[in-house]
């Protein structure tokens, strides 16, 4: 399995969105055994840290979205509950190691560097405060 490094929480002024989602939630992209799998564990880290950017007030209702849309979209899985778990503990990683980022994603990919390396490039745009 390859392994997405992680580093220890900095200035979240000084660093790209790409390296902060690294740092938060490298253990959790590295869970997929396939470059496919790692991919959709980034979407999801990535979809946690836009919940983590909304107002306080309004993460339940996005998780309870995020909840319907997750069941719509695997019809039969009941582990609704884990994944809603892992979100919320995403969500709470990233308010804890960069509270003042608010940068939205809007894309981020895992690219292959070569057998062994693997970097996140992210698309993000700044949101108004």
């Amino acid at each position: 399995m390859k392994k997405i490094k992680r580093s220890e929480a900095s200035d979240s002024s000084a660093i790209k969105v790409s390296k902060m989602i690294e740092q938060f939630a490298a253990d959790y992209i590295s869970m997929g055994e396939t470059n496919e799998e790692r991919q959709n564990y980034l979407n999801s880290a990535c979809t946690a840290w836009n919940i983590a950017v909304l107002p306080e007030h309004a993460r339940e209702s996005a998780l309870r979205h995020l909840a319907e849309e997750y069941e719509r979209e695997n019809p039969g899985i009941d582990d609704t509950d884990a994944y809603l778990q892992n979100m919320r503990t995403l969500i709470k990683e990233k308010v804890r190691m960069f509270p003042a980022a608010n940068a939205v994603i809007v894309n981020a990919f895992l690219e292959q560097i070569d057998d062994k390396k693997v970097r996140i490039s992210v698309v993000s745009t700044a949101q108004d405060k």
